[in-house]
């Protein structure tokens, strides 16, 4: 994995409390959901991936020994569920949960419709709650767990911008609304919930974007680069690690700095 700093070293610090755990990742076909997965099969946990995209998800596994894949529409509250108990009955009780799965656009407002705002909240909020009420009900009952949902910095900024628009932002909006409800409820149950709020990010899910585009954003950054999967990764692992042990209830901004704009 490559990266400007030793991530191999930050994570070899903080990746012993992933041995035998049964950690699910969603959106783990690729991007993100597939970086972290592979993070945290490096580390030896039991790791369970889940992404709707069934072909895609089955060669992902393939590159992990050991690593199963198990196709789900998270838009299904009920095959969620279903999934999340099957999990449990044969590999164990969830230990940690990294919430990836999305879908990103990028229509102005004028050219959006109500089914445009379904699909996309159904997916990023609708689907956020099911995946992470499924998860949290069987780190409530052992009390223990982590969980970490991948937001956007568009959920604090608002959309309407190059490659997010307003139905994502508002999507990533109620995400972090829903990290910190969580957060509050369940406190001192045993259970740490956190955000992760990536800035621009090169992934899968922006292959349609003009290589032209990715560089302005890029420009417009900080560190003068986009942000790429395995800096989330590393930052979702530490989130995820016992060396996260009073981090709750929080939006972790990894941007490059996107936000001092």
């Amino acid at each position: 994995m490559a990266s400007d700093s030793d991530g191999a070293a930050v994570w070899g610090a903080l990746g012993s409390g992933f041995r035998d755990r049964v950690a699910v990742v969603t959106g783990a076909a690729g991007g993100i959901g597939l970086e972290t997965a592979t993070a945290l099969h490096e580390h030896g946990a039991r790791v369970v991936l889940l992404d709707r995209n069934a072909p895609l998800l089955e060669r992902s596994a393939a590159a992990l020994p050991g690593a199963v894949a198990m196709p789900v529409d998270i838009t299904d509250a009920a095959r969620v569920a279903e999934v999340f108990a099957e999990i449990a009955e044969r590999y164990g009780p969830v230990d940690h949960l990294v919430h990836a799965a999305a879908v990103i656009t990028a229509r102005p407002l004028l050219e959006q419709d109500a089914e445009h705002w379904h699909r996309v909240l159904d997916v990023n909020l609708v689907g956020t709650f099911s995946v992470v009420r499924a998860a949290l009900a069987q780190m409530v009952a052992r009390g223990s767990g982590t969980i970490v949902a991948v937001a956007s910095d568009a959920g604090f900024r608002g959309g309407g911008g190059l490659i997010a628009d307003a139905a994502y932002a508002a999507s990533k909006a109620g995400v972090l609304s829903l990290v910190k409800s969580v957060a509050r409820e369940f406190a001192g149950r045993g259970v740490r919930i956190n955000a992760l709020v990536p800035g621009p990010t090169d992934t899968p899910l922006h292959d349609g974007v003009p290589d032209e585009l990715k560089q302005r954003i890029a420009a417009g950054l900080p560190m003068g680069r986009m942000g790429r999967p395995d800096d989330m990764a590393a930052a979702i692992l530490f989130l995820s690690s016992p060396a996260a042990p009073f981090v709750y209830g929080t939006a972790l901004d990894v941007d490059g700095g996107s936000m001092l704009r």
